[in-house]
């Protein structure tokens, strides 16, 4: 059908052109918008060819410009109808959209007020049986006394934490501990503020007892300790070391695990050297 169209097109163009070409050169005028009635009415211009040029117009008009036009009022008409009808259409989807929507909120919504039923029902069920236990067999868990021991045991873990154990220095007489510390700690380019030093457990003529500071803060403690190792270069601090402030059942476990690292390296040597 568009290529009818433009062919019909195409020839109402071409016998126009033709039927004006004739009439300009007739009428010595260069183009169609100089054609008026003065042109027309030269003495050249017979009516024999008035008549011939309104035959061909009429001709045109009826063959193709008016078809043409109705064909272009006809599509105007069906290109609105289409329009109307699908705007209609988006306004049937819009509200379907929103049926759909709208049935699905009630289907969550129902869904939810059942699992939060459920899930009340449950809770309640579980809370009676738990407080019937604790009741039973948990009076005496949060006696005062017990609470407070248990209080005081995480308040000496936290302020331990802060505290630091420096091994293999010796004793000597009027020592002056805060400067001891402090020299040891600018070996390792620390110079962090420190507080009661002393010596840790009972003097004794075959022993070095472990000097024990405090730092402000956990954080202070572990970069101290994490630079410690620093010491083993350093002339003078060979044998000096440094730890955290361990409880004796930590102490006890840090020694364990101290001796299967030695007897994992031993047994590893045994192997390398083919020794049993």
């Amino acid at each position: 059908m568009p290529a009818l169209v433009d062919r019909s097109v195409m020839s109402t163009i071409k016998s126009r052109d033709t039927i004006m070409g004739e009439i300009m050169m007739k009428t010595g005028v260069s183009n169609m918008g100089e054609i008026s009635d003065t042109a027309l009415s030269s003495s050249k211009i017979t009516k024999g060819l008035l008549i011939c040029w309104l035959t061909d117009v009429c001709r045109l008009l009826n063959e193709g410009a008016i078809p043409l036009m109705e064909d272009a009022a006809s599509n105007l008409t069906r290109l609105s109808e289409l329009e109307e009808q699908n705007e209609k259409n988006q306004k049937t989807i819009i509200q379907l959209q929103s049926e759909v929507i709208s049935k699905r909120d009630e289907e969550i919504k129902e869904m939810k007020e059942s699992l939060q039923s459920a899930v009340q029902s449950t809770v309640e069920t579980g809370m009676k049986s738990y407080a019937s236990v604790v009741t039973k067999s948990c009076k005496n868990a949060f006696a005062p006394k017990r609470i407070c021991s248990a209080l005081q045991t995480v308040a000496e873990n936290t302020e331990r934490k802060k505290n630091v154990i420096i091994y293999g220095v010796e004793e000597k007489e009027s020592e002056a501990l805060s400067t001891v510390v402090e020299d040891i700690l600018e070996e390792i380019d620390e110079k962090p503020v420190v507080r009661d030093c002393c010596r840790v457990g009972l003097k004794k003529a075959d022993s070095i007892r472990p000097i024990k500071f405090t730092l402000r803060s956990q954080d202070l403690v572990y970069q101290v300790l994490r630079k410690a190792k620093g010491l083993r270069v350093k002339d003078g601090y060979q044998k000096v070391y440094l730890s955290p402030d361990r409880t004796v059942e930590e102490r006890a476990a840090h020694r364990m695990k101290l001796l299967e690292k030695k007897q994992a390296a031993a047994d590893k040597g045994s192997k390398d050297t083919g020794t049993v």
